[in-house]
Order: structure tokens, then C-alpha cells, then sequence
């Protein structure tokens, strides 16, 4: 039996790939269909009508919800197009051919656009949500921060998780202040398998994330109003519900609740079938089987007829019992809606106990704060009592969750649906295509990857201030010698005015004249040097000279060279020349001093007398120890050249 239902499912499944006519929510004429892709190619082809086309995706139980935005800026959204595609939900995601039907959908849906940004959202039950305030530490730490004092409130395996945060704003807590976040942990399984299933289907997601941040995006982004105060969202789901709670349009607080739809539906059957079958057969016993089953048959559609009228599907089910009360297929319920209301009270009651409990946890970790209305969403329809019950119980205003209601920021170049119910139903959808890594919590982009990016960005700005630095230093320092060239310039015309103020005749004779002068002045200059040779000789050897050594006698010789002779082959030399004479200094001393030191001292003077730029070649022609007042002495005799 298993094997024919699988058979059956992957059947229904081929035939709808297969099928041409694309499964719309609600057919359009052809004339509006055309209409509508007139102004959204015209708006695209517009440079003010350009901006990010992105798709948000809600896979939910029984069919995929796809909306299509045009993000001009952030204020400023284009609706282009939304969907509803049924799927059977016996077929299971890791069908081979399901991505099969994901990626004709897909194409279906996208039309000419194929460049869009995609996001996808996972079931909100298996993330696990925390609000923290943690300690003011410097940038670099916060992440260890978050990550440590999560992991100590709520252990977590690495391996099979992923561990993502979002800084809130600053908090108080005890007179002191801290930064508040928003912490979660998703199973990285749920995470891959949706990644791979949209990417076998040939488009990759940019981002990944619950409904109750695609609810806080539309919050953020002025689709759900939140009057400047705290409220709260109840999601109503089959087997569970959900209830988050947003400040300052941000989640800090979101749990599950074991109380669903079904939780009542078993709660109706329990009371029609168990105690509506006992009184029937209290009112006239039988034993005959086919009576009982037939009171049997009657009790069930009692409560299909129950379901059916407190909690309708969202798609067709007005429209569907109407029409089945008109053909008279189907009789109405026996059961008056107060009596239905009544059995499905008790787990309607502990539902909203749970909320009463939310809400004064959230309370107590916010100062009090108090949650301001109450934003309703679910997969069906629920009956107007339930809300109204549940505004009544907790005191506050009730309202289905409906971002499409209105117009201001939100363009729909495509009519919305049009009860509120459809609506509702594709907020999550309309979420997550407003969705961007700014403002919405992405599984395939967390905190690591965002340090990451930062770091990226940082060295980015450094080498671009380097680069423009270094192109202000270079346009600096061509203004500055452009200024210089100027300058030069200024100067070099200045010059060659004043030069041509001159009117002076230069000759032979001139010149002459002007070499003569030169050279009287060479030679007395030459001449008051020759005069005061000697003493500036004596000058010198008295401060070259130090106290260990003691001179005794300074003698000067002046050598003349012999002239030179005439060139060979009869040319005369430079014999009309007179060389200039040798000028020797011949120095006799004394060293006193420790006898092993002597020659030391004698050799530290002789270098001495060698950087003196007076004297050239100082030599030792004789040394010999000797004694002088009892004392060791070396006395020596040394001969130098005067420059």
C-alpha cells in the first residue's frame, strides 16, 4: 500500500513539471497579464526604474509561496509578481525529481529575470533563539563574548550547528550598561539541505532564515506597523504555534508552544464523535453494525463540517463551502458555533495561558515593558471567535498579520490577493524578498563571515588611503615644482632684463687688463703668505706639539731644484721658468715620559704632524734614548716638508 502511495505521489509530481500551464494562485486575463509585463520591462528599462530584483521563498508543508520585488532603494519597492505553487506533501524534499519542479517553478515564476538575489526560509522549530546582554568589551571581543555566554545558558554542538548573533543597541541591567543581541543557533542539516535543494534546482540562495525575522524585516521596513512599542506576533501551526515578541522592531524573544490547530481539532473530534455516539445510542440502543457505522459516518462529517466552518484553508475555502452549500453536497453542521466553540475552548484557554506567560517573562526582562497589540497569522482561517477570544483574555488589540495593507513605500505593479487570509499568507515570502544581510539574520552569511568582510573592507580603505595619499603627495609635490619652474622662470627673465640694461664693450684689451689686476693681486696675496711662513710653521708645530714632548731646536733649509733643460729635437723647455724652492723644517726634541712609552708618544706625534694640512712627508732621521735631569728621555730628530 505504501509502494502504490509513493508511486502515486511521484506520478502527480511528473505531472505537474510536466504540465505547460504554470499553477497560479489566481488566473489573470491575458489583456492585465500583459499589461503588467508592458510596465515592468518599461520600469526596467528606465535608469530610475533599475534596482535589485530579489525573490523571497516560503516552502512551506503543501506549496511554495514566491514573491518578486524591484529594490530601487529602501524606501522605495516595486511589487512585481507573486505566486502559489500546491505541491503534494506526501512527496518528500530529497525526491529526486522535486528540484526538477522547484527550478521549472522558478522559471516559470522569474519570467525574463534571471540576476536576482533569492532567499529561503527554514523552519523557524528547530532554531533556537536567545536575547543577551552582555558585557561592553572592544570590538574584537564581542564575538568570543556572545559566543561564550551563550554556550553557557545553552550548550551547543558546533559540529551539527550553526552559531550566528546581531547586536541590538546598548542595554541596562543592574545600573550598568551593556550591548544587548540577538543570538541563534540553526541545524547546519535543515541549513544544507535547503541550500542544495534550490541549488540542484539551478538557483543559489544569498541568504537563508526563519519567519519571525522575515516578519522584523517587515517591521523594519514600514510594512507592519509597530506604533513605536513592543508587540507580538502568534503564529497558529498545525501541530504547534509559535509567539514572538519585537521591541523597537527588532525580535528579543520568540518560543514554541505545544498547542496547535490540530491540538483542537482532536479536542472537537474527542467531544463529537465520544459523546455525541453515547448519546445517540442512549436515545435508542441497537446492536445493528451497520446502523452504528453509519451514526459513525455521520459524527465525522459533523466534524469535517466543524473544521471546515472554525478552521477553513486558506486558499479556496470560503469560496469552496459556499459553493458546496449551493449544490447542496454538503449539509451544515448539526453543532451550533457556540457549542464548537465551547469544546474547542480548553486548548484554546492553555494557548493563550502560554501567551500570558510570554508576556510577563518579557516583562520581567525589560523593565516592564508592555506589549501593545497582538499580530495574528496561521495556514488557516481561523473563525473571528478565536480571535476575539483571544483579544478579550489578554486585553489587547488583535489583528492579522497583513504587510500588503498599504500603499505608502510598497508599489504593486501586481494586485495583491485578495482576501486578508492570502495576504497573511505571504508574509513571510514578502519578508524574506526585502531581506538583505544588513537587517536580516542569514544562515549562509553569520558573524564569521561578516569579521570576515570587515577585515577585507579595512585593508581596502588602508590601501586606498594609501593610494590617494600617495597621489596628494605627488600632486603636491608637482604644484610645488611647477611653483619652482616659475620662480626659475621669473628669475631667468628678471636676469635677462638686467643683463640687457648692460652696455659694456669687452676687447682685447679690456681682458688684459683684467688678467693683470688678477694676477698682482695673486701675487701679493702670495707674497704676505711667503712673509708669515714662519711663523705660522712655529704656530703650528706649537699646537701639533704635546706636553710630553719638548723641542730644542726648529731649523729651516731652502732648496732650490736644479732648472730644467731644454726639450730634445732643439724645441726650448720651460728653462726660462723659475721652480719654485723646497721648503724643509727640520725639528730636534725630546719625549719624556715612562721609558716603555716613549716610542709610542713619539709615534702618536708623528702622526699628528701628519694630518697637519701645513706639513707633507714627516719622517724620523734619527732617535736615541738619552738621560735628561735624571729621567729617560728619547730624543729625536725629524724633518718635514712645507706645503
Amino acid at each position: 500500500m505504501a509502494k502504490k502511495d509513493e508511486l502515486s505521489s511521484t506520478e502527480r509530481l511528473l505531472e505537474l513539471i510536466r504540465s505547460e500551464s504554470p499553477p497560479a494562485a489566481e488566473p489573470q486575463p491575458r489583456l492585465e497579464e500583459t499589461g503588467r509585463r508592458f510596465k515592468e520591462n518599461l520600469l526596467r528599462g528606465l535608469p530610475f526604474g533599475r534596482g535589485t530584483i530579489a525573490v523571497g521563498a516560503d516552502l512551506g508543508h503543501e506549496d511554495l509561496k514566491l514573491v518578486k520585488v524591484s529594490r530601487a532603494s529602501e524606501k522605495r519597492v516595486d511589487l512585481l509578481d507573486w505566486a502559489r505553487i500546491p505541491f503534494d506533501p506526501d512527496i518528500p524534499r530529497s525526491h529526486p525529481d522535486f528540484p526538477r519542479f522547484l527550478r521549472q517553478s522558478l522559471l516559470r515564476f522569474l519570467g525574463p529575470h534571471r540576476a536576482v538575489e533569492l532567499w529561503a526560509t527554514i523552519p523557524s522549530a528547530q532554531v533556537e533563539t536567545r536575547y543577551l546582554k552582555v558585557p561592553r568589551v572592544p570590538a574584537k571581543q564581542l564575538a568570543n563574548t556572545v559566543y561564550w555566554t551563550y554556550r553557557k545558558q545553552n550548550a551547543f554542538d558546533e559540529k551539527e550547528t550553526v552559531f550566528d548573533f546581531h547586536v541590538l543597541g546598548e542595554a541596562e541591567e543592574a545600573g550598568a550598561r551593556r550591548i544587548a543581541v540577538m543570538a541563534c543557533v540553526a541545524p547546519k542539516s535543515e541549513i544544507e539541505e535547503t541550500r542544495q535543494l534550490f541549488a540542484r534546482a539551478g538557483f543559489p540562495l544569498a541568504g537563508v532564515s526563519i519567519v519571525p525575522f522575515a516578519v522584523q524585516t517587515l517591521m523594519l521596513a514600514g510594512r507592519i506597523p509597530t506604533y513605536g512599542g513592543a508587540v507580538a506576533g502568534l503564529y497558529i501551526g498545525r501541530d504547534w504555534s509559535r509567539i514572538d515578541i519585537f521591541a523597537g522592531n527588532r525580535l528579543v524573544l520568540s518560543r514554541g508552544v505545544k498547542a496547535g490547530i490540530r491540538t483542537m481539532i482532536e479536542a472537537l473530534q474527542h467531544e463529537i464523535e465520544q459523546n455525541w455516539l453515547e448519546l445517540s445510542l442512549a436515545k435508542a440502543p441497537t446492536s445493528d453494525p451497520g446502523r452504528i457505522r453509519a451514526i459513525k459516518a455521520r459524527l465525522r462529517q459533523e466534524v469535517e463540517a466543524a473544521q471546515a466552518l472554525f478552521f477553513p484553508p486558506v486558499y479556496g475555502g470560503p469560496a469552496a463551502a459556499e459553493g458546496a452549500s449551493e449544490a447542496g453536497t454538503e449539509k451544515p453542521p448539526a453543532v451550533r458555533e457556540e457549542r464548537i466553540f465551547r469544546m474547542i475552548l480548553p486548548a484554546l484557554e492553555r494557548l493563550v495561558r502560554q501567551m500570558e506567560r510570554t508576556f510577563r517573562n518579557f516583562a520581567l526582562h525589560f523593565d516592564n515593558a508592555r506589549v501593545e497589540k497582538v499580530y495574528v497569522s496561521s495556514g488557516v482561517r481561523p473563525h473571528s471567535s478565536l480571535i476575539d477570544y483571544i483579544g478579550d483574555e489578554l486585553g489587547l488589540p488583535v489583528e492579522l498579520l497583513n504587510p500588503f495593507r498599504g500603499e505608502e513605500g510598497l508599489r504593486c505593479l501586481k494586485t495583491p490577493p485578495g482576501s486578508p487570509e492570502e495576504q497573511s499568507a505571504l508574509a513571510p515570502a514578502l519578508g524574506m524578498a526585502l531581506a538583505s544581510n544588513a537587517v536580516t539574520p542569514n544562515f549562509l552569511y553569520t558573524y564569521k563571515d561578516r569579521e570576515r568582510e570587515t577585515r577585507v573592507r579595512t585593508l581596502n580603505r588602508a590601501v586606498f588611503a594609501a593610494f590617494f595619499a600617495l597621489v596628494l603627495c605627488g600632486a603636491a609635490f608637482a604644484f610645488w615644482q611647477d611653483n619652482r619652474l616659475r620662480e626659475k622662470e621669473i628669475e631667468r627673465l628678471r636676469l635677462q632684463n638686467q643683463l640687457a640694461s648692460f652696455d659694456v664693450r669687452v676687447d682685447k684689451n679690456l681682458i688684459l687688463n683684467l688678467a693683470s689686476k688678477i694676477r698682482a693681486r695673486q701675487q701679493g696675496l702670495e707674497g704676505a703668505g711667503a712673509h708669515f711662513l714662519g711663523l705660522a710653521v712655529l704656530g703650528e708645530l706649537a699646537n701639533t706639539t704635546p706636553p710630553q714632548v719638548r723641542l730644542v731646536g726648529v731649523n729651516a733649509k731652502w732648496e732650490t731644484p736644479p732648472a730644467k733643460t731644454a726639450a730634445p729635437g732643439g724645441k726650448p723647455g720651460a728653462s726660462g721658468d723659475k721652480p719654485a724652492p723646497k721648503k724643509i723644517i727640520v725639528v730636534e726634541g725630546i719625549v719624556r715620559g715612562e721609558r716603555g712609552d716613549l716610542e709610542a708618544e713619539l709615534a702618536s706625534y708623528l702622526m699628528a704632524l701628519k694630518n697637519s694640512p701645513l706639513f707633507r712627508q714627516p719622517t724620523i732621521s734619527r732617535k736615541a734614548l738619552d738621560v735628561v735631569d735624571n729621567q729617560p728621555v728619547l730624543r729625536f730628530t725629524a724633518q718635514m716638508e712645507v706645503v
